[in-house]
């Protein structure tokens, strides 16, 4: 491996990549508008209560009451349906009206167990009025909490925050094609073996192309993360963003090696940046996708960015989802390299 062969390439590389138009307006332009799109978005997240209301016997002046006051209801169809909307994170809370709801004087609310307290209160509040309005005298409640994950209840997240690491996931993510890109052209156009017939190796090839990827995808992030959350737990932040741009790069590398020109780039991209990108959907919208999205590595990465800048996580709750994006980005790397090197050779 020679550092200064390694240089060179990386300075061909990157002038390459730049001389591309479409891939240097993408990185420009998409670091300039989402952070154009991040300062645009409220700062402050403006909930309203969403009530969930299933009853065994008939209720005529709750619903009254609530759709005066302009209050979002859901009438459930069971006690089950209010329990799943509840762990959706569709409705803020569920109220069950039991059969014998006025002589008991007694009904069942279904709040997530991680609910803060003073929420709890309110929930209660709320569930005590729309008794009385509905049967004329107070009651005793009957909470019933459910462990659903993670509630927001009371400490909501803006959307703009939640946006910040699903857009620096971007910035990363899509510049896997300008490195595809790079590693395809060099195939197909047979530069890559003019090159090997200098003092230039393949792992001096293979490092410069890395290089190149950290250098496009890296900064581009970091800049976008510097403008947004202003230095906040950023060298946590950093070891995410760089872990991020290793599994960009992998997956760069793996798409370069298989593709033989632009469109099978393209075609191969689409279907992996449809997988790559959906775990994304479970931070924009918590609980929109179930548990399976863990298979998917860049979960990850996003889920990593997430709980950093929105939760304050520490950096050893992270470990798992470091160790799982090192090991994830060597294999894809292995694979990458191991077939590119096969068609070169």
């Amino acid at each position: 491996m020679n550092f200064k062969n390694i240089s060179i390439l990386t300075k061909k590389d990157l002038s390459l990549f730049f001389k591309n138009r479409f891939f240097s307006i993408i990185t420009i332009l998409g670091l300039v508008a989402y952070i154009i799109i991040f300062f645009a978005m409220p700062r402050i997240q403006e909930d309203k209560i969403k009530i969930g209301i299933y009853s065994d016997v008939p209720l005529t002046k709750i619903y009254y009451f609530l759709e005066s006051h302009d209050a979002e209801v859901y009438k459930g169809v069971s006690i089950e349906d209010l329990r799943e909307k509840v762990s959706k994170k569709l409705i803020s809370f569920g109220i069950y009206f039991p059969s014998d709801v006025k002589e008991k004087k007694a009904l069942k609310l279904i709040i997530n167990i991680e609910t803060e307290d003073e929420m709890k209160e309110a929930y209660e509040y709320i569930a005590k009025e729309l008794y009385h309005t509905e049967f004329g005298f107070d009651l005793n409640i009957e909470s019933e909490s459910e462990i659903i994950g993670v509630d927001l209840a009371g400490k909501q997240i803006p959307v703009r925050k939640r946006l910040i690491p699903v857009l620096a996931f971007f910035l990363i993510i899509t510049e896997t094609l300008g490195l595809s890109n790079l590693i395809s052209e060099e195939l197909e156009n047979k530069t890559i073996y003019a090159l090997l017939s200098t003092p230039v190796n393949i792992q001096d090839i293979f490092f410069s192309k890395g290089i190149t990827g950290l250098i496009t995808t890296l900064i581009p992030s970091i800049l976008f993360i510097i403008i947004t959350t202003q230095f906040k737990n950023f060298f946590s932040i950093l070891l995410l963003l760089f872990l991020g741009s290793l599994f960009a790069i992998s997956v760069g590398f793996l798409i370069g090696s298989i593709a033989k020109d632009m469109m099978s780039i393209i075609g191969y991209g689409f279907v992996i940046f449809i997988l790559i990108l959906t775990p994304s959907f479970n931070v924009l919208a918590p609980g929109t996708l179930s548990s399976w999205v863990k298979i998917i590595p860049a979960y990850f990465l996003v889920d990593g960015l997430n709980k950093i800048i929105n939760f304050n996580t520490s950096f050893l709750n992270l470990l798992p989802n470091i160790l799982i994006l090192i090991i994830t980005s060597g294999i894809l790397l292995f694979f990458g390299a191991f077939i590119l090197r096969r068609r070169l050779i």
